[in-house]
Parts: C-alpha cells; sequence; structure tokens
C-alpha cells in the first residue's frame, strides 16, 4: 500500500525492464485483505453500486452494454486502486475518493476501447495471442491513474513490463478471479439462500425462460423470491471479492511499479 518509502522508489519502466521485479501475489492478497478492511463500508459500498450498474446496463443494451459494462469495471478498480494508495492506514475515505476525474476517467474509457479492440482481433486470428493481451495489458489503467500517462504508452508500458513476468502476473490475475468467484458463491449461499426463502412467500412461481438472465428453453420453473436473494447474494459476496482484488492489484502495482507524485496528491 502506499507510503511515503514507497512513492520514494517509483522505479522508471527501463529501469524495471532492465533490474526486474518478482510477482508476490499472496503478500499482494495480504496487503488487499488489509487495505479493504480499513475501510469496508468504503469499499463494499463503492464496489456494489458499480458492480450493480456494470450488471444492469447490458440488460438494457445488449452489445453496447457489454462495452458500457466493462469501462464501468476499469473505472470500478481504477477507484479501488486510489483509495487503496491514498488511505493505506484511513479509513474516513469519502464516497467521491474512489471516483478519479474526468481526465484520467476519459483516458481509461479510450484504454478500455483500444484494449479491447486488440484483445478481440488478437482471440479472433488465434485464442494465444488475445489471451496474451489480456495479461499484458493489466496494468495500464493503472499507469494512466498513477502516471497520468498516454494511452498508448499505458498500453505499450504495461505489456513490456509484464512480458518479463507474464505467467507470474497469469497467476495474480487467476487469484483475483478465484476470489470474485468463491465471493459470489459463498454469498449466494451463506447470504442469498435465507433472503431468497425469506422472500419465497412474497413472490410467485415464475419459468426461467421469462428471465432476462435465463437460458433460453430451459423449461424449468422456480420461485422468484428465490431467484431475487440467491441473485443478490451473489452480488455481494462477488463485490467483496472485487473490492479485495482491486487492493490487491493495486498493492502489486505499488511494488512492482512504486507510485508517482501524483497518486499521492490525487483527490
Amino acid at each position: 500500500m502506499a507510503d511515503d518509502s514507497t512513492a520514494s522508489r517509483t522505479r522508471s519502466l527501463e529501469d524495471i525492464l532492465a533490474r526486474g521485479y518478482t510477482v508476490n501475489t499472496f503478500e499482494y492478497l495480504r496487503q488487499g485483505w488489509e487495505a479493504f478492511t480499513d475501510n469496508p463500508v468504503g469499499f463494499l459500498g463503492f464496489t456494489l453500486a458499480l458492480t450493480f450498474a456494470s450488471q444492469a446496463v447490458p440488460l438494457l443494451a445488449p452489445v453496447v452494454g457489454q462495452v458500457l459494462s466493462i469501462m464501468i469495471q476499469v473505472v470500478m478498480f481504477a477507484g479501488l486502486a486510489i483509495v487503496t494508495w491514498k488511505h493505506p492506514r484511513d479509513g474516513n475515505a469519502a464516497f467521491r475518493d474512489f471516483f478519479p476525474d474526468w481526465t484520467t476517467t476519459a483516458q481509461l474509457v479510450w484504454c478500455t476501447l483500444i484494449g479491447l479492440l486488440l484483445i478481440i482481433i488478437g482471440f479472433a486470428f488465434l485464442v494465444l495471442p488475445g489471451i496474451y493481451l489480456l495479461v499484458a495489458y493489466t496494468f495500464s489503467y493503472l499507469l494512466i491513474v498513477d502516471r497520468r500517462m498516454g494511452v498508448r504508452q499505458a498500453l505499450e508500458g504495461s505489456r513490456r513490463v509484464v512480458n518479463k513476468h507474464w505467467w507470474g502476473v497469469f497467476g495474480l490475475t487467476l487469484v483475483m478471479l478465484l476470489l470474485i468467484g468463491v465471493g459470489g458463491i459463498i454469498g449466494a449461499g451463506v447470504l442469498g439462500i435465507p433472503i431468497g426463502y425469506g422472500l419465497s412467500g412474497v413472490f410467485p412461481e415464475v419459468n426461467l425462460d421469462e428471465l432476462p438472465f435465463a437460458v433460453p428453453e430451459m423449461g424449468l420453473t422456480v420461485n422468484l423470491g428465490m431467484v431475487i436473494g440467491v441473485v443478490s447474494g451473489m452480488m455481494v459476496g462477488g463485490a467483496l471479492g472485487v473490492a479485495v482484488s482491486g487492493s490487491m492489484l493495486a498493492a502489486a502495482y505499488a511494488d512492482i511499479f512504486g507510485l508517482a507524485v501524483s497518486s499521492q496528491a490525487h483527490s
């Protein structure tokens, strides 16, 4: 997490490439959890709000909504990083502190669009180039937030650095995805089922084919209250996983790249 010692050892990309680095995934997980527990209400509230928005948008506009959903998620991870860096031992971060400024947000949007286009092209020709780029661009958004890099600089800078330890960063992203997935499953079981059971007497039975997120022609009938409960629990658990993962990624960035003055002064 951000402190004076972290800021003082900011590393140029050339230095990182020349001297290398290590990927300490479980140390980043520890730091991510520590950052979350310093301000659980703020982290979870912010993540829940943007998770709900990112899941709701595709229901309104399936194609464009998917792209907008990814953009919202990018802004979400940027916001989690900002607070992780700026408030390492401060549980008093206001909700507005999680949001990047408008200039940074615009850069993040462009980075998302260009990065997605390159990744899709990679998947279109061969699957492996797409996977490679997906991992290689992991830190591009944080380079924009921290060092105010342009989109091309951030994408290429992230790719060059990650290329030194691609498998290590790949493992880091897998652990982050695992946190989100396990969080969603636990949330559905521990929180969702009890809520669904309580709502089952209020809401009617519905056919799954009638729900917007259902697989067509399943022919199954379920209680809508149980569906609402399970989905709500899954969203809360997943948001918890996202919050910890976002702080974990911020810790990884701070360790590998160091933090620029812009991050310390961000408001």
